[in-house]
């Protein structure tokens, strides 16, 4: 093993008995707020993704790769592997924009990817091949001497956020190991990348998931939608969540923040992006909470957890039954709400085929 493959298990040591001790699940769970297993960020790691050379050239060709993984599950019956999540963001908004969304996946029990590609605005990659890219990372968690070990990587849920959730639907639409979907404000094809070779619409791929076979034999893949009530120009109507809601065949839940601009979603904006989009009434922390408890909602009640790796269970009992995803679409805002007091929050949650 190498020496940075044994740093990247040195930080997966299992809890000392104190620290599990102190992670035992709460009787009243809460959504909208970090989870029971402490979080260990492993270091950055490049990757080449020799592969899919000449589609990629030179530096084009590498990925940025920061991994979070929960730790401490064993006090309360939870075990690796645990199931892979791999969170893809925003045309050239970097991945240190999404660290919350990460920490708090990692916090319930996922192992959580977030990842740098090497393009600028002159020098973009193309929607077919940045779907490669994520097949690529779940191809690599699945090689890896240390992360392959605490990762599921046949049960994969893809997160996105603006053109992260187009390519998140992309990448259900042509890999089984995709099980479930969350998008955060996504947007299709717009003017300024129209429909046309390498640019496919995830609307219209949306359309054939619910009979998608998945790698546990599943038909579906169910869809979580956040969308922001001002998204304007940075997420058209005619490209925004709610087409995307109406399409989806499968079981699918959205919520719209009617407050919220779309970049609020971000960790931290820039002054551009402030300048660029609108942005509402409802604080930045308040989206971030009320996206993260969906999100992670969704992940419980679609993708439970391992208990001694056999029975699949979730801090909640939910089997990840049909049943489980209306528990999930039923409590959690009112979860999030309680945990957010902001005179703002307006929303608009719908279900269907659930």
């Amino acid at each position: 093993m190498t020496a940075g493959a044994n740093q990247l298990e040195s930080n997966l040591q299992p809890a000392s008995e104190t620290e599990m001790q102190s992670s035992i699940i709460p009787a009243d769970l809460n959504y909208a707020s970090s989870g029971p297993f402490r979080v260990a960020r492993l270091p950055r790691i490049e990757h080449t993704c020799h592969k899919l050379f000449p589609q990629c050239l030179g530096t084009q060709c590498l990925l940025r790769l920061d991994i979070f993984c929960p730790k401490g599950g064993s006090s309360f019956g939870a075990a690796p592997p645990y199931p892979l999540a791999i969170f893809t963001g925003g045309f050239l908004v970097g991945s240190g924009a999404y660290v919350s969304y990460a920490e708090r996946l990692a916090s319930w029990g996922y192992v959580t990817v977030l990842y740098d590609k090497a393009e600028t605005a002159v020098d973009n990659l193309d929607d077919v091949i940045s779907v490669k890219f994520i097949q690529e990372i779940m191809d690599w968690c699945g090689s890896h001497p240390v992360v392959s070990r605490v990762s599921d990587f046949s049960r994969v849920y893809l997160c996105g956020h603006s053109r992260g959730g187009k390519l998140s639907v992309l990448a259900a639409a042509v890999d089984p190991r995709v099980v479930a979907l969350c998008l955060l404000d996504p947007v299709d094809n717009t003017v300024w990348a129209p429909l046309g070779p390498g640019y496919p619409s995830a609307i219209q791929a949306l359309k054939l998931l619910g009979s998608k076979q998945t790698i546990e034999g599943t038909a579906g893949v169910p869809l979580a939608l956040v969308g922001s009530g001002l998204g304007g120009d940075c997420a058209p109507k005619a490209a925004n969540f709610r087409l995307f809601y109406e399409a989806c065949t499968a079981p699918s839940w959205m919520v719209s923040v009617e407050q919220a601009g779309h970049f609020q979603f971000l960790d931290k904006q820039s002054s551009m992006q402030r300048a660029v989009c609108a942005q509402g009434r409802l604080p930045d922390y308040s989206v971030r909470q009320l996206s993260q408890a969906v999100m992670v909602a969704w992940a419980q009640a679609t993708i439970p957890l391992n208990r001694d790796g056999s029975e699949q269970v979730t801090p909640l009992g939910v089997k990840g039954a049909v049943s489980g995803r209306d528990e999930a679409a039923s409590n959690v805002v009112s979860k999030a709400l309680a945990a957010i007091s902001d005179p703002y929050v307006q929303l608009q949650s719908q279900t269907k085929n659930i």
